[in-house]
């Protein structure tokens, strides 16, 4: 049988019976007695510590373990908590030509006030330069859209005070590792043990990189010899890698993955672009935002190379948004078939007004 912790209201109860049989002879405890305060008191203790005693039955199990529990439990086998990351790109800064941009030079959003620093000296040509910076701050609170502008801190002679954010953005920040992220990487390394080499070797190995949420190996994939993996970043704002971010998750891997292999590919999928045509009652504007949002999120969690989205599910998410009473899904006709290495992507919602129940 499974422990369960006691209520408070269960302790103070035990806790005056006990009083009264013991020391009074069964009589009940007086509201403002000694005893009576002495019996709260102690169940408040009590309950505080099943408090912790509940808290430390938790950290006993790899799935319910959290924090620092959780980072001992990864370093049982030797995997830690992935760090976060600064965003990082370019942007655009204007001003007089010969002009020494130098590197570590400050900028500011003045919108989030995140500063982001000059990573190389830079001197503007014909008017401009284009300038690499990198946040100040990791995390994913750092990306930042194309057109987006930056604020110089502190003023440099000949050179204009707001720089652009150029096409691309800022992107690569990346939060601290979650513990469900954690847990769910100690989970697979589990349930699919290390074995020289396998697909689910080099799963593991890209979802080390911090950004990489999910990866798909598929072996053989340019002949005999050789190897692809496909990987996204769905804490991305667009979970289509950068080349930048291949890079890295390829030097993670290729000290890692067996020399028997003859050459290694790594690379995002391809977007499978899908647009939802549907007539819903009632027709307004909040119904609309929910059910795209419901949609987004079918997509978010069975959209994977190789997979099918079936209409059943599309139908299902509409079905189940708060306020919807009916619903004709005139579009995709047809289940939802991903290739491989493609990754399918809601890039549309077209809402064709209510349902007409009179046809």
């Amino acid at each position: 049988m499974a422990w369960e912790r006691p209520s408070l209201s269960s302790l103070h109860e035990r806790i005056a019976r006990d009083f009264s049989g013991r020391l009074l002879d069964g009589s009940t405890l007086l509201r403002r007695s000694v005893l009576a305060v002495l019996a709260k008191v102690w169940a408040g203790a009590c309950h505080m510590l099943h408090s912790v005693l509940a808290w430390l039955y938790l950290q006993v199990f790899v799935d319910t373990a959290e924090g620092e529990y959780m980072e001992r439990w990864a370093g049982v086998w030797n995997i830690s908590r992935l760090p976060a990351v600064a965003a990082a790109g370019d942007v655009l800064c204007t001003g007089q030509s010969g002009t020494i941009i130098p590197a570590g030079t400050l900028l500011q959003d003045q919108t989030s006030g995140l500063r982001y620093a000059v990573a190389d000296r830079s001197i503007i040509a014909e008017g401009r330069v284009q300038a690499r910076v990198v946040a100040v701050e990791s995390g994913a609170a750092g990306n930042l859209a194309a057109g987006q502008p930056l604020r110089l801190l502190s003023p440099i002679a000949g050179v204009e005070s707001v720089a652009v954010v150029q096409a691309g953005g800022l992107v690569g920040g990346v939060d601290v590792e979650s513990d469900d992220a954690l847990r769910a990487r100690v989970l697979e390394r589990l349930r699919q043990p290390p074995r020289g080499g396998s697909m689910a070797d080099y799963v593991r190995w890209a979802k080390e990189v911090p950004g990489v949420t999910r990866a798909w190996c598929y072996p053989m994939h340019l002949g005999i010899g050789t190897v692809g993996v496909c990987f996204v970043c769905d804490g991305q704002e667009d979970p289509f890698p950068s080349k930048e971010m291949e890079q890295r998750v390829r030097e993670h891997i290729e000290p890692l993955r067996p020399a028997t292999v003859k050459e290694m590919s790594v690379f995002g999928p391809e977007p499978l672009d899908v647009t939802v045509r549907l007539r819903i009652s009632p027709d307004t504007e909040a119904l609309r935002a929910a059910i795209t949002a419901e949609l987004g999120d079918v997509f978010a969690r069975y959209g994977a190379p190789g997979s099918v989205i079936y209409r059943s599910m599309l139908s299902e998410a509409i079905s189940l948004t708060p306020g919807e009473q009916d619903h004709v899904l005139l579009e995709p006709a047809e289940n939802i078939i991903v290739p491989a290495a493609y990754l399918p992507r809601l890039t549309q919602v077209i809402f064709e007004g209510e349902v007409d129940h009179h046809a």
